[in-house]
């Protein structure tokens, strides 16, 4: 439709129109990410978040993590009819001006700043009006849905299930449009290209997601084959079960009265109601369920900051021991807590010890750079290779103090610290000259409860001062990090928390 067909803005302001089922959604922690291999880490440090890789442009769907009523829909529709200009258009004096009219009203919109034109409450009850009487064409935004399923290709754990979700529903409420409004070869030629777009999104995410589990989790070939093949079967089992809810939504969308008109053809929002009216997902036949590759998802983001941290020498075989062991101290609580399947469970477990070879491999590369680059004064053996035997004493330590001790994590990484301590002046004994093993190592160990004070420095003189945000030792950090996360499943079993 075209905006410049709207009708005279009255000074009656329609009600705003909020019908339409909710769409729930979740609070996701997008997190940062992850930085290059070139990123200098301390030992220690806890970089847990620099594996959550935010999705692109979330902004682009439509209806994803909040309601998404019929007042929503037409300020999308507007917003997409106005907000937009193709550069061809750019040369076009007319269009260029409407174009900027629009953003300038929006901004005033966005920024509460009030007189100086109509209310958004106007603007927007105008287009409904035009919406009621023109309806839509009954063409999907191509560009837009690609778009939308491509910001799902960096998909988190935290995402999952939603993004599984908001793709299916798209791609049932756009194939069920196209079917109600082309026939013949238009309509084939139609589908064709709903399956192009669709097919493309739904592969990244599920390629991108299996290698996020493949690269940090060691999965073997026929492991990573196993995650794959159950994405694809969850997809098309949602995809049925929308395909079963379609019939009920659009009765009900023939209920809004004058908004059917438009909303009929409104893919996105028939989406968003095929999401509220389907419910939660039923048994699945995939080996893996949506829950047990989240799951697997969080531990791998675990195993991912460490393979990061490694890969600048900012791990070393004590602090990889730490905390790839609270990895999977994690793990073994979601296992016995039967948040994860046996399946899951068995992969988790099996593919452990290829995992800790990818860390330790990055590292000994890292470190094998690092020698052949040494600084001038430095001497041979400054970056001394990989000591397995040293990650292996503290992972095992951790680990086995963790089952004898009915799962206390925070004690368990005490039991971490003091093989730690051992095995460092042992390998400080044997590799004098390595830079890791010396006074610095020493020293993190030393002070890992201690907690640091902090100082200011003015004209020279380091004063004390008491911090808005008090610091925590190195252990009450690890012991933060266990709570958050027993906090997070100890309660129920969303592993989205």
């Amino acid at each position: 439709m075209n905006i410049g067909n709207f009708p005279v803005i009255s000074n009656n302001i329609s009600n705003r129109v909020t019908t339409g089922a909710p769409q729930a959604g979740f609070h996701c922690d997008p997190g940062v990410s992850a930085p290059s291999s070139g990123m200098s880490v301390a030992p220690g440090t806890d970089i847990s978040g620099i594996g959550r890789l935010k999705s692109i442009d979330e902004a682009a769907r439509q209806g994803y993590r909040e309601d998404y009523s019929i007042w929503d829909a037409a300020d999308t529709l507007w917003r997409k009819e106005t907000q937009t200009i193709h550069i061809n258009d750019l040369n076009d004096p007319e269009k260029s001006k409407k174009f900027l009219e629009n953003w300038r009203i929006q901004a005033r919109w966005d920024l509460g700043i009030q007189g100086g034109g109509p209310t958004k409450e106007e603007v927007i009850s105008a287009y409904m009006d035009a919406l009621r009487q023109n309806g839509l064409d009954g063409a999907v935004d191509w560009n837009g849905l690609a778009h939308e399923m491509k910001s799902f290709q960096s998909i988190t754990p935290e995402e999952l299930e939603d993004g599984l979700d908001y793709m299916a529903s798209r791609y049932v409420a756009a194939r069920d449009k196209l079917e109600r409004n082309y026939i013949g070869e238009e309509l084939a030629a139609q589908l064709a290209k709903l399956e192009e777009v669709y097919q493309a999104g739904k592969s990244g995410m599920i390629d991108n997601y299996t290698q996020l589990l493949r690269d940090n989790l060691g999965l073997s070939d026929s492991d990573a084959q196993a995650v794959r093949d159950s994405l694809f079967s969850i997809f098309t089992e949602r995809e049925a079960v929308y395909q079963g809810a379609l019939k009920q939504v659009n009765e009900a969308v023939a209920q809004t009265g004058p908004d059917s008109v438009w909303l009929k053809d409104h893919d996105a929002y028939i989406a968003s109601q095929l999401r509220a009216a389907a419910g939660a997902e039923g048994q699945s036949q995939a080996k893996y369920s949506v829950q047990d590759l989240a799951a697997a998802g969080q531990i791998a983001r675990d195993y991912q900051t460490e393979i990061y941290g490694a890969s600048s020498c900012g791990r070393d075989e004590v602090t990889l021991g730490l905390n790839l062991s609270m990895a999977d101290m994690k793990a073994e609580a979601m296992i016995s807590k039967g948040l994860v399947s046996e399946h899951m469970a068995a992969l988790l477990r099996d593919s452990r010890a290829q995992g800790h070879e990818n860390a330790l491999a990055a590292l000994d590369r890292a470190l094998a750079q690092r020698e052949g680059h040494r600084a001038t004064g430095e001497p041979k053996g400054t970056y001394a290779p990989v000591d397995p035997a040293a990650f292996q004493g503290v992972y095992n330590a951790v680990m086995s103090a963790y089952r004898q001790n009915g799962g206390d994590g925070a004690k368990a990484i005490q039991a971490g610290v003091s093989a730690g301590e051992k095995l460092a002046a042992q390998a400080a004994a044997k590799l004098p000259k390595a830079a890791r093993w010396g006074a610095s190592m020493k020293f993190y160990l030393q002070e890992f409860y201690k907690t640091p004070e902090q100082e200011i420095s003015i004209l020279g003189l380091r004063i004390k001062y008491l911090s808005v945000k008090p610091m925590t030792s190195t252990y009450q950090k690890y012991v933060n990090r266990w709570q958050d996360f027993l906090a997070s499943v100890g309660g129920g079993v969303d592993l989205r928390a």
